[in-house]
């Protein structure tokens, strides 16, 4: 078979894929390959192809190039065993010497060269025959190919080739140089051009019709938008009234502190007064001070050494209650800075979407009650393991790391006397602090507890891991200032900057990190959190005693998005990135009580360790 009869089936190899019968289902290629036709290595494309198109382009590209002689007639032969005897005798056409680029449709002693191929039809015609076709009313809605259509394109690299295939992998009409060369290795997705056209055009034409099958359901989407329209008017309107409904509820909170307020401006106002008011003690206190006058004009040499000392703190006390007080007393009510950021707070904010927290899972694990155990930490293994760090104020024995399936079933219990936080490695290995005496070190255990390596550091705390996979950890002594130190998981220091607390530090810090590799460090005892630079630059603020009770564990998902949990008022703080509060992702009318740490488990959802030890998962977005 010559290349101009291997193109001209290529020309009509969309008809073909109507008409031919998908070869995977009926052993057509089976039968080629024993009868030599095709190697195995085609039959085994062929029968892996998902589509059916695709199936039986490869088939035909394989029978046409295949190096066994009659290759072309014995496919022929199994076709009409298939009884596609049609389909047989179109293809036998398609090779046949006579006529060969002429047109179909010409009579046969006046045939015209062939332009164009009519898809529907499956006949070559001339420009004067394609005009006709197109212009009849029955055939109007046919398609027509032009036979050079995709054979107009020389190669810019090889000018004497013409763009003659398509490689897929590429999305690129390739030369037959390029088909040997540069895609050599996508031998397998090759498509003549004119196929390819048709097909992308194919592809182009259902998207077409997807969106043709919706414009003329528009009265039906008219109709469900409506519904939607009015629906979401409603949310409006519902959204404005408990806005309004908040607004009152506000009101009454900011009257009721306000009388309080003024309460204490009276308390305060009588106090002052009370230091201010010295003229009417005068009179009761001359007397007094006319009996010591006596009292000292009169009294022994003995008895002045024995009563002096007594005198003179009674006469002090005297001389202070006389003496105005300077300066004096200011009276004045004072504001908080952030007031806007309260209001925000207690107005609530507007959200678009569900924002219901779902209680996935829960579990209580069995903790010391005598003394009292309670958990420190939680993380999240890949795998979906959840690993809880224990401690117990009574006894450091009693310190712990419990290792549990998704389902709750404990694989692992290590003791880890002075257990003071952990963090789970890329590599689902543990990293934890101890602080017990002079042991003072950040331990790696492999999930069964086995201590994989570790080194020394000064008086660790809480630990994470950022984004780079390096540990880090903040100081657990007693100051204002705490260090938060960076380590290579081998020990070697990468970094330390000091975090300032406004009050002497009496319960321990957390700590994580953002997917940016800022530093969020969670002070309980200033009710707030710090967010700084990689770099240790303090970049903001946020939370303090009139936004939190209290801030305990915090964590990050993969958005920035921060929660921090308040053990004290029962609730986690969704903080954005930026340091906004969004809302109470959880309160306690969600069941929440004494939330310790938290942390987003590798399915994005947030895990909460209770005090009480309970292990609580909520998907909350």
């Amino acid at each position: 078979m010559n290349e101009d009869q291997k193109q001209r089936i290529r020309q009509r190899y969309v008809y073909l894929v109507n008409k031919l019968t998908d070869p995977r289902s009926t052993g057509l290629a089976a039968h080629l390959y024993q009868d030599g036709v095709i190697e195995l290595r085609d039959r085994q494309i062929v029968e892996k192809r998902k589509a059916t198109e695709d199936a039986i382009k490869h088939l035909l590209d394989a029978v046409m190039n295949s190096s066994h002689q009659g290759a072309f007639d014995c496919f022929l032969k199994l076709l009409e065993e298939y009884v596609q005897d049609y389909l047989a005798n179109v293809l036998r056409q398609s090779t046949s010497s006579d006529g060969t680029g002429l047109c179909d449709v010409c009579p046969k002693d006046k045939k015209s060269p062939a332009t164009s191929v009519c898809l529907d039809c499956n006949q070559l015609m001339c420009s004067t025959c394609a005009g006709c076709h197109k212009r009849t009313r029955l055939l109007k809605d046919h398609r027509l190919q032009e036979l050079t259509a995709a054979l107009t394109d020389k190669c810019q690299v090889h000018p004497s080739l013409y763009l003659k295939s398509y490689c897929p992998q590429c999305d690129a009409l390739v030369c037959e140089r390029f088909m040997v060369d540069t895609h050599k290795g996508h031998a397998d997705a090759w498509k003549d051009a004119i196929t390819a056209a048709e097909d992308l055009k194919c592809k182009v034409n259902g998207i077409i019709d997807e969106i043709n099958d919706i414009t003329l359901n528009k009265p039906s989407i008219e109709e469900e938008e409506q519904k939607r329209l009015a629906d979401l008017d409603e949310q409006r309107q519902r959204a404005k009234q408990a806005i309004e409904t908040r607004v009152d509820e506000v009101c009454k909170l900011a009257k009721a502190r306000a009388e309080k307020a003024k309460e204490e401006v009276d308390k305060a106002y009588l106090d002052i007064k009370l230091q201010l008011q010295i003229t009417n003690k005068i009179a009761s206190l001359e007397k007094q001070l006319k009996a010591y006058e006596n009292l000292v004009d009169d009294a022994s040499v003995s008895s002045v050494v024995k009563n002096h000392a007594e005198w003179e703190t009674s006469l002090k006390e005297m001389l202070e209650t006389l003496s105005p007080t300077s300066p004096v007393p200011v009276l004045r009510f004072q504001t908080i800075t952030w007031a806007e950021t309260a209001i925000q707070q207690a107005m609530g904010a507007v959200v678009i979407g569900e924002i219901t927290p779902t209680l996935i899972t829960q579990h209580q694990l069995q903790f010391s009650k005598d003394p009292k155990e309670f958990p420190i930490a939680v993380d999240s293994m890949p795998d979906g393991d959840v690993v809880v760090g224990t401690a117990c104020n009574a006894d450091k024995n009693k310190h712990r790391i419990i290792i549990c399936s998704s389902t709750w079933d404990i694989m692992k219990e290590i003791k880890v006397t002075g257990l003071q936080g952990l963090t789970v490695l890329r590599d689902r290995t543990i990293a934890a602090t101890v602080l017990d005496g002079s042991t003072r070190e950040v331990r790696i255990y492999t999930k069964d507890g086995v201590v994989k390596s570790s080194f020394k550091c000064s008086k660790p705390g809480r630990i994470t891991v950022n984004h780079e996979g390096h540990l880090v950890l903040i100081d657990a002594r007693i100051a204002t200032r705490v260090n938060v130190m960076v380590y290579h998981t081998d020990g070697t220091q990468i970094r330390e900057f000091t975090d300032t607390s406004s009050k002497t530090v009496q319960y321990t810090k957390y700590i994580t990190t953002t997917p940016s590799g800022d530093v969020i460090v969670s002070d309980f005892n200033d009710c707030c959190i710090r967010v700084y630079t990689p770099e240790g630059q303090l970049r903001y603020t946020y939370g303090g005693e009139d936004v939190m009770e209290s801030s305990y564990g915090v964590c990050v998902d993969e958005d920035g998005t921060i929660f921090i949990s308040d053990i004290h008022a029962d609730n986690i703080h969704q903080v954005s990135l930026a340091g906004q509060f969004m809302r109470y992702v959880l309160t306690d009318k969600d069941g929440l009580w004494g939330p310790k740490d938290v942390c987003i488990n590798q399915e994005g959802h947030l895990v909460v360790a209770q005090e009480d030890g309970w292990i609580k998962t909520y998907k909350y977005k």
